[in-house]
């Protein structure tokens, strides 16, 4: 087990790719609901548990529709398991690495300079996991790491656009 965890840090570091990972229905479940269950809990701050599970369950069914059309478009479906293995176990150490920030920024007044430390942070985060997904998709679908890159930001985009659409945020923050 040691191993495949040390295999999600070096994706985060860019030094391993989805392939390196075993193709295991057992380890997919594992990141899906590691990733869901700590989405969820990550945006209790911003959101009462019932809308937090449903964007968490909106934006994971997106991932798949979106992952899937991508790489049967490409004719490399067989590569599904490993690639939404890693962007689930990716997901799960940046939502872990945000979680703290999230709760400085709903703790804290937003002139505190902790409150602009965090922000600050939780963007260099998105950046890189924006980063992280570029390198997973430029491995999956066998293209350049720009072309990964405006990929992986565009699916960040979308998927949000649409969460944000269908189930936005409440008006007050707790």
């Amino acid at each position: 087990m040691s191993s495949v965890l040390q295999l999600f840090v070096d994706l985060v570091r860019l030094r391993a790719r989805p392939q390196d990972l075993p193709a295991s229905d057992g380890l997919l479940l594992v990141c899906a609901l590691a990733l869901a269950l700590t989405t969820t809990l990550a945006l209790q701050p911003f959101y009462p548990l019932t809308t937090a599970s449903a964007r968490v369950g909106l934006d994971l069914l997106l991932q798949v529709v979106i992952v899937q059309g991508a790489l049967r478009w490409i004719g490399h479906l067989e590569r599904f398991r490993q690639t939404f293995t890693a962007i689930c176990g990716t997901g799960v150490i940046f939502t872990l690495l945000a979680w703290p920030l999230y709760t400085i920024l709903v703790d804290r007044d937003p002139s505190h300079p902790l409150a602009g430390a965090s922000v600050l942070l939780v963007l260099g985060i998105y950046v890189w996991a924006v980063a992280v997904l570029g390198h997973i998709l430029r491995h999956a679908l066998e293209v350049r790491m720009s072309a990964a890159l405006a990929v992986a930001l565009l699916y960040v985009l979308v998927t949000t656009a649409i969460g944000e659409m269908l189930l936005p945020p409440p008006e007050e923050i707790n």
